[in-house]
C-alpha cells in the first residue's frame, strides 16, 4: 500500500477545508432523506427552503439568530463508491498525470469526507472475475481500508464493465444512497439511459470522470503505448491529422453525451485530468449538486 494517497488526500483535504465549507454532505440532497426521522441532532442557523416548523423559537430568542432544528434523517447518509478498475486505469490522462493516481485520490477524497461527516460508506468495484464489495461503515480504519482496496485492484485483469457493476446496483440495492462512481472515458459508455433512470429513483448519483491521454499529437518525442495490446501505436498513425479531427469529433461526441445524460437525471458530473484540480473540481460538483451557488 503506498500511503502516500491517505497522507495526500488527508493534507489535500485538510488544507482547502480551510478555504470553502468543510461540511458538503450536511443537509438534504435531491432524492435523499426526504422527511423528518424523530431523533433530534442539534441546531443550525435558518437558510432560505428550510421548513418554518422546524425553527426553535425559544433557542432563536436567546442567541439572536434564527435556529432549525436539525434531525439525524437531515445528516446522515449511506454512501455507495463505486470505482471502475482494470488495466485502463494504469493509464495516463490527456493533463499528462497518472490515471490511477487520480482514480485512488478522487475515490479516498470522498470517502474522506464521508468519513469526517460520520455517514456510512461502502466500495463496490471489480476485482479479477467476480465482485468486491464492503459493507457500510465508517472510521479510519474502515477508510484506509476502502483506499488500498480500490488501490490494489487497478492494473489487475477484470472481464466485467462498469455497465455490469451498475446493473448490479440498480437490481440489488433498494436503500436510499449517495451514489458516487469513479471511472473514464471507456467507463462512460456503460453508463446508459436506462441504468440513471433506475439509479436516480432512490438515489442521488454523481460521477467522477478520469480522462484519458489522446492517440495523436502527443508530442514529437513520445509515442502513445496501448497497455492493453502491450505495445506502441505506430508513428504515422499518432501524427495523421485527419485521424487527430476524428479523434477530438469522438472524444466530444462522447462528452457530450454523457453530460446530457447527467443534465437529464440530475446526476452530478465533472471531468479530471490533473491532480492540482482534483478537490476544486470534486467540491464544485457536490456544491452544484445540492444547488450551492458557486
Amino acid at each position: 500500500m503506498n500511503y502516500d494517497f491517505l497522507t495526500r488526500i488527508r493534507t489535500g483535504i485538510t488544507l482547502y477545508a480551510k478555504k470553502k465549507t468543510s461540511n458538503l454532505l450536511d443537509g438534504d440532497f435531491r432524492s435523499i432523506f426526504r422527511g423528518r426521522s424523530l431523533d433530534f441532532d442539534d441546531l443550525r442557523e435558518y437558510s432560505y427552503g428550510d421548513n418554518v416548523r422546524d425553527i426553535d423559537w425559544k433557542a432563536s430568542s436567546k442567541t439572536g439568530k434564527m435556529l432549525i432544528r436539525r434531525y439525524i434523517a437531515e445528516r446522515k447518509h449511506n454512501i455507495l463508491l463505486i470505482g471502475d478498475s482494470g488495466h485502463k486505469m494504469i493509464a495516463d490522462t490527456d493533463g499528462g498525470a497518472h490515471k490511477e493516481e487520480l482514480a485512488v485520490m478522487a475515490l479516498g477524497t470522498i470517502a474522506w469526507l464521508a468519513n469526517r461527516h460520520g455517514d456510512d460508506f461502502a466500495l463496490l468495484m471489480n476485482r479479477g472475475e467476480g465482485l468486491d464489495y464492503s459493507f457500510f461503515k465508517s472510521g479510519e480504519v474502515h477508510f484506509e481500508r476502502i483506499v488500498r482496496r480500490y488501490e490494489t485492484s487497478i492494473g489487475k485483469d477484470t472481464k466485467r464493465h462498469l455497465g455490469e457493476l451498475l446493473t448490479y446496483v440498480a437490481e440489488n440495492f433498494r436503500r436510499r444512497m449517495l451514489v458516487f462512481i469513479v471511472t473514464d472515458m471507456d467507463g462512460e459508455t456503460g453508463i446508459t439511459d436506462t441504468l440513471l433512470q433506475q439509479l436516480t429513483v432512490n438515489s442521488d448519483v454523481m460521477i467522477i470522470s478520469i480522462s484519458d491521454a489522446y492517440l495523436t499529437d502527443t508530442g514529437s518525442n513520445t509515442l502513445a503505448y496501448d497497455i492493453e495490446k502491450k505495445n506502441y501505436e505506430a508513428e504515422f498513425l499518432q501524427h495523421s491529422r485527419s485521424l487527430a479531427q476524428l479523434e477530438r469529433r469522438e472524444r466530444k461526441e462522447r462528452h457530450d453525451r454523457i453530460v446530457e445524460l447527467c443534465k437529464q437525471y440530475d446526476v452530478g458530473y465533472t471531468m479530471i485530468r490533473k491532480e492540482d484540480e482534483l478537490i476544486d473540481r470534486i467540491v464544485d460538483m457536490i456544491e452544484e449538486h445540492k444547488g450551492i451557488p458557486q
